[in-house]
């Protein structure tokens, strides 16, 4: 006879606390729960889904109200990330390291939203006050997901997150009025799109955004028109929002194509910084992409002189050129 599977083992032990959960697929490249409906699933279907999936070795639960949790999804695997997290939102008894080395921080739930990315991309927290959660000691993608810090029985007793995103804090959006909605839904699914594990953790960012930002909000179908569009372009590979990269127009690649040390620096230079920014092009650059000196200031120069990049301030001593981006730049964008 076969050893049971992690969810047959341990959906007893959360059942015990209270808690249901459901089977989840963990493979290399997502996470999504077997069964539909899984944000419902209760006690009683939780049991019996146990005889339905003996071999499933991950389980999850449903942030919110079902199983009372809010997760504070620190998305990297760096401690003083978590730490500075835990001052901000409070210390909880229960942390858990992830399938990819990551953190997750569980709260009680008191109403929280689920939020991706709600404090900017600089601070890679995700607030999961719906939508699911792998939860420990499911089969991660690197590693099994394993309770750090507490155990299950502290789950009875975690303190409410502190500072938690609501809608009208932090980087609550504008509100947006009808004739632009769809198009404000559209790109904040596609901005979150590459953030989420599942299409209905997408659905959820939708539906708080529509919550939230439009105004009235628009129909079910139009959410899940939204999501749908998005999901499927980032499953293809072509979500480009939230993404650093350079473009260039045909007309600019073939000028450019003729100086490759200047196409070369343009290309660099665009990939690191926006079209309203103020950058450096200092001297130590030339170590960074491996350049002799000469071939770098020549490509500078003619950056210069073609337009592409144009000077803020005198060289001295003290101070470098500080750069922004020309007219060549604007014309290619």
């Amino acid at each position: 006879m076969s050893a049971p599977g992690i969810f047959q083992k341990w959906q007893p032990e959360y059942a015990a606390r209270g808690v249901p959960t459901f089977p989840v697929n963990v493979t290399p490249s997502s996470k999504k729960p077997t069964v539909r409906g899984f944000m419902q699933v209760g006690m009683e279907r939780s049991a019996r889904l146990v005889d339905k999936f003996p071999n499933a070795n991950a389980l999850g639960l449903a942030c919110g109200r079902k199983a009372g949790f809010t997760v504070l999804d620190v998305d990297c695997g760096d401690e003083r990330t978590l730490a500075d997290a835990l001052v901000r939102h409070g210390k909880t008894p229960f942390i858990v390291r992830t399938g990819s080395g990551n953190f997750q921080a569980w709260y009680r739930h008191s109403g929280e939203k689920r939020q991706v990315r709600p404090w900017g991309n600089d601070l890679p927290i995700d607030q999961l006050g719906s939508g699911f959660v792998v939860a420990p000691p499911s089969e991660g993608r690197r590693q099994a997901y394993a309770i750090i810090q507490g155990s299950l029985d502290d789950l009875h007793a975690l303190p409410p997150m502190r500072n938690a995103w609501a809608p009208g804090q932090q980087t609550d959006p504008k509100s947006i009025h009808q004739g632009g909605r769809n198009d404000a839904l559209w790109r904040h699914c596609m901005a979150n799109a590459r953030h989420c594990d599942t299409f209905d953790d997408l659905v959820d960012v939708a539906r708080g955004y529509n919550d939230n930002a439009c105004m009235p909000p628009l129909d079910e179908h139009e959410v899940l028109k939204a999501a749908q569009s998005a999901w499927h372009i980032t499953e293809r590979g072509d979500n480009r929002f939230g993404a650093h990269g350079s473009w260039l127009t045909t007309k600019s690649v073939d000028h450019l194509v003729h100086d490759p040390w200047l196409m070369s620096l343009v290309v660099w230079l665009q990939a690191q910084n926006g079209p309203d920014a103020k950058f450096l092009v200092a001297d130590g650059l030339q170590n960074l992409l491996g350049w002799t000196r000469r071939k770098f200031a020549n490509a500078r120069k003619r950056a210069v002189e073609t337009g592409w990049i144009v000077p803020l301030n005198k060289p001295s001593q003290d101070k470098a050129i500080l750069y922004r981006w020309g007219p060549a730049r604007m014309q290619s964008s």
